[in-house]
């Protein structure tokens, strides 16, 4: 029988799902996003957020993706639409909040986005998060749809100036997924998006789970 998580954890992704039943996505739109807004970060105070997180914690659980001490320590919302129609080039999500200002030794370049840390954690904290992007608009190859380059996240941090030949030579694969879906993705994994060719509500909440011991550093918040 085929183990999807072993592709989770060779190729660095996952289209998993649905999460998100039908039913609920657009009260969730409704809640999570205001006309106009491109996105916001840090939104595990919010109550709607922090149920779903809490929800998708516990399937992930069950299907073996996540640990039963995981805890969701990142929440983001992203639009793309006509208005805020962006391209995001390669890159590694290496920056995540804290509770303080990082003083552990292997926790670097400390810094301030809208009152609150953030910091890079060592590889081995990397290593353990996994990014889950609930999809809540059906995402095609006209509206600027992730790209991942395949199994880059076991290279480490990798210098700015190597990304386009990683890519070059590991290729890259772009993320469709239908409203509900989530894309399950470890945030080392090389990514980027184009601009959306025929630009269109590309809604999506973006958690990321910890399923490590405790790092010495106090995430900003953990639900």
């Amino acid at each position: 029988m085929h183990d999807a998580n072993v592709d989770l954890n060779s190729l660095g992704f996952e289209l998993f799902g649905p999460v998100v039943a039908a039913a609920k996505l657009e009260s969730i739109r409704t809640s999570l996003f205001a006309e106009g807004q491109a996105g916001a970060r840090c939104l595990l105070d919010e109550p709607t957020v922090r149920e779903i997180a809490v929800a998708t914690r516990e399937i992930l659980v069950g299907a073996g993706r996540l640990t039963a001490t995981a805890v969701a320590i990142q929440a983001i919302t992203f639009d793309k639409t006509p208005a805020a129609n962006w391209k995001v080039t390669w890159h590694q999500d290496l920056m995540f909040p804290f509770a303080r200002t990082v003083a552990t030794d292997g926790f670097a370049m400390p810094t301030i986005k809208g009152g609150v840390t953030y910091a890079r954690p060592p590889r081995s904290v990397l290593e353990e998060l996994l990014a889950v992007r609930i999809h809540l608009d059906d995402c095609d190859e006209t509206n600027g749809p992730l790209r991942v380059s395949p199994g880059t996240h076991r290279k480490g941090v990798i210098p700015s100036a190597e990304i386009g030949g990683v890519v070059a030579r590991g290729g890259e694969h772009a993320c469709l997924a239908q409203a509900g879906e989530a894309l399950l993705m470890k945030p080392l994994l090389l990514h980027a998006s184009s601009q959306a060719k025929e630009p269109k509500h590309r809604r999506v909440l973006h958690l990321v789970y910890h399923s490590g011991e405790p790092t010495g550093e106090p995430w900003h918040r953990s639900v």
